[in-house]
C-alpha cells in the first residue's frame, strides 16, 4: 500500500529541515556550464503536487523529455535566479509566488551542464500553467502521494560507454560518481518513476527526485 502523503505544510517543513541538515554539495566540472532547475512543491486542495514539464522536440537538448523547469545560467547569474527566471519563462510561474527552501546536491548532465536543483514551495499556485510554445509541450503535476508509492520507483543499469565521448572524459577526469555503480558490471544504476504510463520520470530528473524523496521523506519510504 502506498504511504499517505504529508500535507503541504508538513511537506514544506520536512524539506526545509532536511536541506538544512547539511549544505548542498557543490560540483565543478571543467568545460561544463552552470544551470539551475526549480523543484516546485505546489499546494493543491487534494494534497501537495510536484510540477514537471515535457520538453518540445525543438529544444537543443533533451528533446521530448520530462524535466523540472529550469535552464542554463546567464553570466553572473546564480542557480536560484536562473531557476526562477526559467520557471517564469517556461510555464508562467511568477517568482513572487515562490518560496525557495534550499538546494539539493549539484548533478552533472550529459549535455555538459552542472545542474543545481532548487526546491521551492508554492503556497498559492495558479489553477493552470501556460507553456512557452518553443520550449515546453506540456506542464503537468504529479501528486506527492503517488511519487512516494514504492511500486512506481524502479532502477535499471545503464552502460556509461553510451555517454558522448567528451562528456564521459570530463566526468572521468574529475571522478564524478554520476550514478551508483554496479560492482559486477561497472554500469550505473539509474532511477525512474512510473507514476503515469505516458509520463515516466527518468534520467537526471529522476535522480533529483530520488534525492529529494530520500532525504526529506525517508521515514515514508521502504528501506
Amino acid at each position: 500500500m502506498a504511504p499517505l502523503a504529508p500535507s503541504f505544510e508538513e511537506a514544506v517543513a520536512r524539506v526545509r529541515e532536511a536541506l538544512a541538515e547539511r549544505p548542498s554539495r557543490p560540483l565543478e566540472v571543467p568545460g561544463f556550464r552552470r544551470a539551475g532547475v526549480l523543484v516546485p512543491i505546489l499546494a493543491r486542495p487534494e494534497g501537495p503536487t510536484l510540477l514537471f514539464t515535457r520538453r518540445t522536440e525543438t529544444v537543443p537538448h533533451h528533446k521530448g523529455e520530462i524535466s523540472f523547469p529550469g535552464g542554463g545560467c546567464e553570466p553572473r547569474e546564480s542557480a536560484l535566479a536562473a531557476a526562477l527566471r526559467e520557471a517564469d519563462e517556461e510555464v508562467g510561474l511568477a517568482p513572487a509566488g515562490v518560496e525557495p527552501l534550499g538546494a539539493l546536491d549539484d548533478v552533472p548532465s550529459i549535455a555538459r551542464y552542472v545542474v543545481t536543483p532548487v526546491v521551492a514551495a508554492v503556497p498559492a499556485p495558479p489553477p493552470a500553467f501556460v507553456p512557452a510554445e518553443a520550449e515546453v509541450s506540456e506542464p503537468f503535476e504529479l501528486p506527492l502521494a503517488r511519487l512516494l508509492d514504492p511500486s512506481i520507483r524502479r532502477a535499471a543499469l545503464w552502460d556509461p560507454a553510451r555517454l558522448p565521448a567528451t562528456a564521459a572524459a570530463a566526468l572521468l577526469a574529475v571522478r564524478v560518481p554520476f550514478e551508483e555503480v554496479d560492482a559486477a558490471t561497472g554500469h550505473w544504476r539509474v532511477w525512474s518513476f512510473h507514476a503515469d504510463p505516458a509520463r515516466v520520470v527518468w534520467g537526471l530528473t529522476a535522480r533529483v527526485l530520488a534525492d529529494l524523496l530520500d532525504r526529506a521523506f525517508r521515514g515514508d519510504l521502504p528501506r
